[in-house]
């Protein structure tokens, strides 16, 4: 059987505020390590910096890979303070940037996740079919699912600082009644739970994630190979899915 393209949709690096950690290089060992072929990348430090720092900085240190397997993530915030280009120049400066994706802080930065906040650019961003990480919203149900209300048109990855054991209660309405909303695996330590939500709500919503550096990368794939899914299926949650998000999106 031919083994899986595997496409990480949840790391992180650079130093954070109270400890270093991995950097480019270090992260790019570990794929090889596991046989990871690309990753989505966002800034260790996004609670504690302003975006303007580390999304500059990111863009920094992915220069340092030549092998081209690494995607940034930046991080946005609300355009009334004027901090942030408008959408298209924006957008034009990710695809220069090599940055895939955005996230959003609105709780450490101090904002309300609301489209009164950051309605114009989010809407921008739906109609560029741009992927908005939640790793923000870890634990947050309460806001999450208003975030969600507010904005259903745009493409959502669920992200969780640590880990999605017992959760299935909080996740899978979310699946059920949001058809941009993405699902990802690390941490999520429930026996056949990958196989069930791939059953119940397509193998086409759930990205392979490891965590990293919290978890090592071996993790969440191990699990994902031992999910009795089909080859198919199994393809499209390690790489597939999040390859065509990224490939979908319209920067320019």
């Amino acid at each position: 059987m031919t083994e899986p393209v595997f496409f990480d949709a949840n790391c992180r690096v650079g130093d954070t505020m109270n400890a270093p950690c991995p950097d480019v290089t270090e992260l790019l060992d570990e794929m090889d390590r596991y046989g990871v072929a690309a990753a989505l990348v966002r800034h260790g430090n996004l609670d504690n910096a302003s975006p303007l720092e580390t999304n500059g900085e990111l863009a920094r240190m992915l220069m340092q890979d030549r092998s081209g397997r690494l995607t940034g993530v930046w991080c946005i915030l609300p355009e009334q303070c004027g901090e942030l280009p408008p959408p298209d120049e924006f957008f034009a400066s990710m695809a220069d940037n090599r940055i895939g994706a955005l996230t959003l802080q609105p709780f450490s930065h101090r904002w309300m996740p609301c489209r009164l906040a950051i309605g114009k650019l989010m809407d921008a961003a739906a109609e560029r079919r741009i992927p908005i990480l939640l790793n923000a919203f870890s634990g947050k149900w309460s806001e999450l699912y208003a975030f969600l209300e507010e904005f259903p048109g745009n493409i959502c990855i669920y992200v969780e600082k640590c880990g999605k054991w017992g959760t299935d209660r909080q996740i899978r309405p979310l699946l059920e009644h949001y058809k941009n909303f993405y699902f990802e695996t690390a941490g999520y330590w429930v026996p056949e739970g990958i196989r069930d939500l791939a059953e119940k709500y397509g193998a086409d919503r759930i990205l392979y994630g490891s965590n990293f550096p919290q978890y090592n990368q071996g993790s969440s794939m191990l699990q994902l190979k031992h999910s009795g899914l089909d080859a198919g299926s199994v393809a499209r949650i390690a790489g597939g899915n999040l390859e065509r998000l990224i490939k979908g999106a319209q920067l320019k």
